[in-house]
């Protein structure tokens, strides 16, 4: 009888709950270097499959967030699943179980990650920037820091970056156009992108309006859900905070 490896594991988690991480660990315990993230688009598929039929040493494949990729993603990997080649092994990552094929979680060892506890977030900060870690966790900022990947966000950013954030509560209070509001809600002062994720959460877990924190409950979950795009999201919350009290 033909022994199998399991070539194929399907990680499921929320957001942020560390699948890619557990992605990258899982290539260690094989001792394979070579862990290429890809993205779940046709096209990128197609291109890295092609590229590993060449390939002689292990590779490890991590397809992020299938679940948020057109069907024919799905379909695409299909066939590298169900002829596996020895030295390729494919991680799936996904948030929602529901919209990846019957087909490829029948192929594929399925694991299931919880979200991260507050703890486990620090200890996962002050590993990778003790000095970073530091300075953040006493700011309001650190308040949104609920899973690996929004911890990771707010490492990265600069002390600029980090004094804009306490400025979201003066949006609402000021008179201003929609689309003002929302340009400032998604930029920073220098123009670059604010993760929209990362402003809803701020505003969620400090303004003290319950109307405002609400509507950024629901539009979190569009994000998260990642079918709808994030600028029209910032652009339904500031339309609900401004006039659907």
């Amino acid at each position: 009888m033909a022994h199998h490896h399991t070539h194929s594991i399907l990680i499921e988690g929320v957001a942020g709950s560390g699948k890619t991480y557990l992605a990258r660990q899982y290539a260690k315990f094989l001792h394979v270097d070579d862990f290429q993230v890809v993205d779940p688009s046709v096209g990128t598929l197609r291109s890295t499959i092609d590229d590993c039929m060449s390939l002689k040493t292990p590779a490890v494949l991590c397809i992020e967030n299938l679940d948020t990729g057109v069907v024919a993603a799905s379909y695409t990997i299909l066939k590298f699943l169900e002829e596996p080649m020895e030295n390729i092994y494919i991680i799936v990552t996904c948030r929602n179980m529901k919209r990846v094929p019957d087909t490829i979680i029948s192929r594929s060892s399925v694991v299931t990650t919880a979200p991260p506890s507050r703890k486990d977030v620090n200890l996962f900060a002050e590993e990778r920037n003790p000095q970073r870690y530091k300075e953040l966790c006493t700011l309001g900022i650190w308040k949104c820091a609920t899973s690996f990947n929004f911890a990771s966000k707010i490492l990265d950013m600069t002390n600029d970056q980090v004094s804009y954030y306490p400025t979201l509560a003066e949006l609402f209070t000021k008179r201003d156009t929609v689309s003002n509001m929302v340009w400032k809600l998604g930029h920073y002062a220098d123009n670059s992108e604010v993760p929209a994720e990362i402003a809803l959460n701020y505003i969620i877990f400090t303004t003290s309006s319950k109307h405002i924190r609400m509507a950024g409950i629901e539009c979190m979950r569009d994000l998260t859900d990642g079918r709808v795009a994030a600028h029209a999201v910032l652009a339904r919350f500031v339309f609900e905070c401004k006039y659907c009290e």
